[in-house]
């Protein structure tokens, strides 16, 4: 059984983006980012992330790192979020 781990993503581009993110086992998660939208997304530890920006002539690399680069803080909430 795969790893996962809880990751984030926000495009802070004025362009939309494709995130791809690919690992072991055929894992394949891909989302269109809208500008300013936060991905919140689970992955295999061990997963690649790619970020592909929209050219005139197509899709275009931006950026290719590990999916811990995006994983999210292990430490839990120092408050609820839920009413007392």
């Amino acid at each position: 059984m795969l790893k996962m781990i809880e990751c984030v993503y926000q495009n802070d581009t004025s362009r939309m983006v494709i995130v791809k993110c690919i690992g072991s086992d055929h894992f394949y998660r891909e989302k269109v980012v809208m500008p300013t939208e936060v991905f919140w997304f689970e992955a295999p530890q061990d997963a690649r992330l790619e970020i592909w920006k929209m050219s005139m002539t197509g899709q275009m690399l931006h950026v290719r790192a590990d999916v811990s680069d995006y994983a999210m803080a292990d430490e839990p909430a120092k408050e609820s979020l839920w009413a007392s």
